[in-house]
C-alpha cells in the first residue's frame, strides 16, 4: 500500500496543495497480452468522504449484481485528508473486480481533467446546474449510453465486452476525461449546446472533448515511447523516427485508444467536401481533431529536428508528451476568448490565436503559425493578425463603471455596454429586450515576465423571440413556424485596469448573420433528428 500524502492536520494543509495519484495510462487490457500502463496524475488534496465523495465530483459503484451501490474509502482510517494510492492488481480478472481502484482510477482522471482546465485558465469551473457531478462508474447501461446529461450533473459508464469479461468504460482513461470534459464545457459555456444550439457547436463539444481524452493520455511519456515502438515495429540502434513514423504513432494512438479497438477516427489525407455541412456532430468535430493531431504531430517533428537524431527514444517520446501537453494548454486557453454563444470553428481558431499572443508574445518555435496552416488545409480562413483582439474599432470608449464592481457584478458589464453607444450599435441588441444571460469571472495568468496578471471576463447573451411576421420583416427570415428564437452576445475582455482588451461579439439584430444561422425549417429538422442522440445527452462513446 502506498501512501500518497504524509500523515498531517487538516489546519497543516494549504491551498493548491497536490498529491499523487495512479491511473491507468490508457485502460485495463495491455497490448499483445502485456500488463496495462499506469501513470501518476497530480491532484489538489481535498477532503475525500466516502464514496468517494469530494467537494467536485461524487463516484458511485454499483455492485456487479443489482442495483446497490457500493461505497468506497479511499482514504486513511479517521483521516478524510490522507489519501491512499494503491497500484492496480496485475490480473485482469483482479482488476475488473477491484472496485476500489476503479474508484481511485475514476476520482483521479476526473480531478485531473478539472485541475487542467482550472490552473490552464486561471479560475474555478462551474457545473449547469451547481452542485456536485456524479459519476456512476459501473452503471447499468449500454456502452453506446455511456455519457455525460445535461442538467442532471450524471456521467454514466456502462461496460463492454472484452476478451470474455465485461469491462466498466470508466476503466478507460480517456473516456472519463471526454465526459468529464463535456460537463465542464457545458457548465463554461451552457449555450454551446442546449436546445438553441446548431450541429456546428454539438460538433465543437465532441471535438474539444476528444482532444482533451486524446491529448491528456498523450502527454505521459510512457504512452508516447509505447506508441513510437509499435508504429515502427520495433527499433533497432540509430534507425531515424521519420515524420511517417510520428504521424502512424500519433494517429494510430487517437483511433485506437479506446480499447485497442477504433472509436474515432480523425481524418487523415483528403478533407470530406462540405465537411461542416455534415450534420452528424462526432463526424464533423473528427474533422478539426485531425488538424490539431497534424499540428501537433508537425511541430513535435521540427523540435526532434532542433535536437538531432542522436536523440534516444525516450528523448523523442518527451518532446512528443511536451508538445501534446502544450497544443492542449493553448486550445483550452483559447475558450475563455470565445463568444458565448453561436461558436464557430473559425472562433476556436481565432481563440487559440489570441489567447497564446498574449501568453507568449514571441512564437519562436511557430506554433501559432503551425495551427493556422491546419486549420487553412481544412478550409478555415486564417486570423488576420491586424485587430486580433477586436477592439480596434472601439476607440475612445467611455468607463463610467466602478472596478471593483466591474469584476463581479453583470449589472455593472450591462452598464458599460449601454453607456457605450459604438458597442452597443456593434452587438446589435434589441433595445426593447433585456439580456438573458450575463456572466462575469476574473481569472489569472503568469505573463513571460513573471508577474501574476489578473483579467475580467464578462460574457452576455440575448434572445429574441419573434412572431413569423415579425421575423421576416426585421431580419428577412422565412419560416412556417409560429414564431422563432434568435439570439447572439459578445465575450468581453477587460485588463487589471478595467479597460477593454478584447472583444469577440455575436450580433443579435444582424439580417446576414441571422439568416446563415436559421437556414430553413428544412435545415432546422434535419439538424435536429441528426443531432438528436447527442443534445442533451452527450452519448455515442461506445462501438
Amino acid at each position: 500500500m502506498t501512501v500518497a500524502f504524509q500523515k498531517k492536520s487538516p489546519g497543516d494543509i494549504k491551498a493548491g496543495q497536490m498529491v499523487s495519484v495512479t491511473v491507468l495510462a490508457e485502460g485495463p487490457i495491455g497490448s499483445a497480452g502485456a500488463l496495462p500502463l499506469t501513470a501518476q496524475v497530480r491532484i489538489p488534496v481535498e477532503r475525500l468522504r466516502r464514496g468517494p465523495t469530494g467537494h467536485r465530483f461524487a463516484i458511485h459503484i454499483r455492485k456487479w449484481r443489482g442495483t446497490t451501490v457500493s461505497p468506497v474509502t479511499l482514504t486513511r482510517q479517521g483521516d478524510p485528508w490522507q489519501l491512499v494510492s494503491e497500484p492496480p492488481p496485475p490480473d485482469l480478472r483482479d482488476l475488473l473486480d477491484d472496485t476500489r481502484f476503479l474508484a481511485q482510477h475514476v476520482y483521479g482522471v476526473a480531478m485531473s481533467t478539472s485541475d487542467l482546465f482550472e490552473t490552464t485558465l486561471g479560475r474555478r469551473m462551474p457545473w449547469n446546474p451547481e452542485g456536485r457531478v456524479v459519476l456512476k462508474a459501473r452503471d447499468l447501461v449500454t456502452a453506446t449510453d455511456t455519457g455525460y446529461e445535461r442538467g442532471t450533473n450524471i456521467i454514466r459508464f456502462g461496460s463492454v465486452d472484452r476478451m470474455g469479461y465485461k469491462v466498466p468504460t470508466a476503466l478507460y482513461r480517456d473516456i472519463v476525461a471526454h465526459e468529464v470534459t463535456h460537463a465542464i464545457l457545458d457548465g463554461f459555456r451552457p449555450a454551446w449546446a442546449d436546445q438553441l444550439a446548431t450541429v456546428e457547436q454539438l460538433a465543437m463539444h465532441e471535438a474539444l472533448a476528444d482532444l482533451v481524452a486524446i491529448l491528456s493520455v498523450f502527454s505521459s511519456r510512457e504512452v508516447v515511447y509505447r506508441q513510437l515502438e509499435a508504429a515502427a515495429g520495433g527499433f533497432e540502434a540509430g534507425q531515424v523516427v521519420d515524420d511517417a513514423v510520428l504521424m502512424r504513432s500519433l494517429f494510430d494512438f487517437a483511433r485506437d485508444l479506446f480499447a485497442r479497438g477504433p472509436l474515432r477516427e480523425p481524418f487523415v489525407g483528403a478533407v470530406p467536401q462540405n465537411w461542416q455541412g455534415v450534420l452528424e456532430p462526432h463526424a464533423q468535430g473528427a474533422v478539426v481533431v485531425g488538424a490539431v493531431l497534424r499540428t501537433v504531430q508537425k511541430l513535435w517533428s521540427e523540435r526532434n529536428a532542433r535536437f538531432g537524431d542522436n536523440q534516444s527514444l525516450q528523448q523523442k517520446a518527451e518532446s512528443g508528451s511536451i508538445v501534446a501537453t502544450r497544443i492542449l494548454r493553448m486550445v483550452i486557453r483559447g475558450l475563455s476568448y470565445m463568444p458565448p454563444v453561436d461558436v464557430t470553428w473559425r472562433d476556436l481558431l481565432r481563440g487559440v490565436i489570441a489567447a497564446d499572443i498574449d501568453m507568449v508574445p514571441e512564437d519562436n518555435y511557430g506554433y501559432r503559425e503551425a495551427f493556422q496552416a491546419e486549420f487553412s488545409a481544412i478550409g478555415i480562413r486564417r486570423v488576420s493578425m491586424n485587430n486580433i483582439a477586436g477592439v480596434d474599432n472601439y476607440q475612445g470608449l467611455r468607463y463610467p463603471v466602478r472596478l471593483s464592481a466591474l469584476g463581479s457584478d453583470p449589472q455593472e458589464v450591462q452598464r458599460f455596454v449601454w453607456e457605450n453607444p459604438r458597442l452597443l450599435d456593434a452587438a446589435r441588441l434589441e433595445r426593447r429586450t433585456p439580456l438573458s444571460s450575463t456572466r462575469v469571472r476574473t481569472s489569472e495568468r503568469v505573463s513571460p515576465d513573471g508577474f501574476i496578471i489578473s483579467e475580467i471576463g464578462a460574457s452576455f447573451i440575448q434572445t429574441v423571440r419573434m412572431s413569423r411576421r415579425e421575423a421576416y420583416v426585421r431580419l428577412g427570415l422565412k419560416t412556417r413556424r409560429d414564431y422563432v428564437d434568435i439570439r447572439g452576445g459578445g465575450l468581453l475582455r477587460f485588463d487589471a485596469g478595467g479597460r477593454l482588451v478584447y472583444a469577440a461579439l455575436k450580433p443579435v439584430m444582424d439580417r446576414e448573420r441571422q439568416a446563415l444561422m436559421f437556414g430553413s425549417d428544412e435545415r432546422h429538422d434535419a439538424e435536429e433528428a441528426a443531432s438528436s442522440g447527442v443534445r442533451n445527452k452527450f452519448h455515442g462513446t461506445g462501438e
